[in-house]
């Protein structure tokens, strides 16, 4: 047995390994501590949360770069720009689809074309586009490039589709304010994991997370997300 490797029953685990373990059981018992002491929080507590665990994943940026994605094998062919540009932006206008039918549905019915057109047309949702932008970053910055990477590197063995929603799982986990969007975020977060496993471009994804979560917010929720950020901003 190679002293840089354990061995406990059969299974050999390597310190990359050993370190993701480690890594994960904390920032698990801290969510999970965290999510069950705060349910209901203001929205600049999730934002300064994320900022905190996103310089964390940065200051660890080279370790995730060099020991964990560069271990894990990528044809090149999956490095294609455009192939990912394409099937990402395929499946979000596919999912705004459905959030589209579902908004004029809505809409139709509680005040007939001009009730759908007024839901449709927000004028605040490009502004709230844009707003998502960063907070879609962080994101998909720590659930694909950081926790994504541990996930593989703790379950080698299992299918890359396995691998995405047991990621999946866990980016709908942290949404617990509500069963439908927690349902939509592991989804999401399921879509978003296999496309960074078969491509590893992240602002694809930044660009059909922010488009997903406008048009679902919008359009499904009839909620206003512009304004509730501009509030928040404003109190900053």
């Amino acid at each position: 047995m190679s002293a840089r490797q354990g061995s406990v029953r059969g299974i050999t685990h390597t310190p990359h390994q050993r370190r993701a373990a480690v890594e994960l059981l904390i920032l698990g018992l801290l969510s999970t501590a965290f999510l069950a002491l705060f349910p209901h929080r203001p929205l600049a507590v999730d934002l300064v949360l994320a900022l905190l665990a996103s310089a964390l994943v940065l200051f660890n940026a080279r370790y995730t770069m060099t020991h964990i994605w560069s271990r894990l094998p990528l044809e090149d062919r999956r490095r294609d720009c455009r192939a990912s540009i394409l099937v990402t932006m395929a499946l979000t206008v596919l999912v705004m689809l459905v959030f589209l039918l579902i908004g004029v549905a809505i809409g139709y019915e509680g005040a007939d074309w001009p009730g759908a057109k007024a839901r449709i047309l927000h004028p605040y949702m490009p502004n709230a586009m844009l707003l998502y932008l960063p907070w879609a970053l962080l994101q998909q910055t720590l659930f694909q490039f950081y926790l994504l990477g541990r996930v593989c590197t703790l379950c080698p063995s299992l299918h890359p589709v396995a691998q995405s929603l047991l990621n999946g799982l866990v980016f709908g986990a942290v949404h617990v304010t509500d069963i439908w969007i927690v349902l939509l975020a592991a989804l999401g977060g399921a879509m978003w994991s296999f496309l960074y496993l078969r491509y590893r471009r992240l602002w694809p994804l930044v660009v059909s997370h922010a488009l997903i979560g406008t048009t679902f917010y919008y359009w499904v929720y009839g909620y206003d997300l512009a304004s509730r950020w501009r509030v928040l901003l404003g109190s900053v």
